[in-house]
């Protein structure tokens, strides 16, 4: 029988050089996705009461084909009010929050999102996207609302295909 010997300095440059990786794709979105990803905001439209519609500009991220993604803080009306009714109308926006010429709005469904692997990626999409923007709107919050949570909550919006609207004017 004969003894095998290793070397160990053999042994550890085999493992030393790290695997390759390969380089990372550009993401490809679908025309629907692009739209959202393209717009500078988006105007948010929800239901706020009987009868009560209120518009706001969002900075949002395509997710998906017939998605976008938005940040809110958990302690805004907004949020109560999307838990409560998640009903939504979108239209793409310049950046000054004004309708895009050509563009109308769209139905959708929010679904808020405090956790999960979703919450980061959505944060880290929207300060790419954004970048100074998203600074700028931090310190308008922290103004206008002390240390409440900035963007703690990510809204998921579901869009659908035009149709009737199903919110009450």
């Amino acid at each position: 029988m004969t003894d095998l010997m290793i070397d160990p300095a053999a042994a550890r440059t085999q493992f030393a050089q790290p695997a390759a990786t390969p380089a990372p794709q550009p993401r490809q979105y679908s025309p629907a996705a692009r739209v959202w990803l393209e717009a500078k905001t988006v105007l948010v439209t929800r239901v706020v009461g009987p009868g009560q519609l209120v518009t706001t500009p969002r900075l949002v991220v395509p997710i998906g084909d017939n998605g976008l993604a938005f940040r809110t803080s958990s302690y805004a009306a907004e949020s109560e009010q999307l838990a409560h009714d998640g009903r939504v109308l979108v239209q793409p926006g310049d950046w000054r929050g004004n309708p895009v010429v050509g563009t109308r709005q769209l139905q959708g469904v929010a679904r808020l999102v405090g956790t999960g692997t979703l919450v980061p990626r959505v944060q880290a999409e929207i300060e790419a996207k954004y970048r100074w923007r998203t600074s700028l709107a931090r310190m308008a919050h922290r103004m206008a609302n002390g240390s409440a949570p900035y963007g703690n909550l990510v809204v998921l919006v579901t869009v659908f295909e035009p149709g009737p609207l199903a919110l009450p004017y």
